[in-house]
């Protein structure tokens, strides 16, 4: 799941493992080790008040061959050819902006459901904004790069 709506009463902490990073199981689930890993940081005393009416947001997105991915928004996280974890956030007061970068002779050509160019796409620019919208269904975002060189290492 990439988002957990709540209205403003009855809230099950054992959907916390749904959106929170650092939870796996509905298995002894605190308040506290939910809001470990979220933006704006939390801290002590945790209320539940504070996810009341909220849709929280857990993604991962993912660099394919031929380029980096980096978070600009809500939070800054520098590019990473690999993968990146984005904390968990009120996706339905901010938005997130995820940025694919190519390497030459690598261009940029969607953000995909899967990797390697599987699934189905995204977003074909490079720098994608989103909100609480459908557009944050997903729990992956993989960015797929082509090339047009027989040999990309030459």
């Amino acid at each position: 799941m990439s988002r957990q709506a709540y209205g403003t009463s009855n809230i099950n902490f054992g959907t916390f493992d749904n959106w929170a990073n650092n939870i796996s199981s509905d298995s002894n689930t605190k308040l506290s080790t939910s809001q470990n890993d979220m933006h704006p940081a939390r801290s002590a005393p945790f209320s539940v008040s504070t996810i009341r009416s909220q849709t929280i947001f857990k993604g991962k997105i993912w660099a394919g061959t031929g380029g980096t991915v980096a978070v600009t928004a809500p939070y800054s996280v520098s590019a990473t050819s690999s993968s990146i974890v984005v904390k968990n956030f009120f996706i339905n007061q901010s938005n997130i902006t995820i940025v694919a970068t190519a390497s030459y002779p690598w261009t940029f050509n969607s953000w995909r459901t899967g990797a390697g160019g599987g699934g189905s796409t995204i977003s074909t620019s490079a720098t994608f904004t989103f909100g609480n919208s459908s557009d944050a269904d997903f729990a992956n975002y993989y960015a797929y790069f082509t090339t047009t060189h027989i040999d990309p290492n030459n």
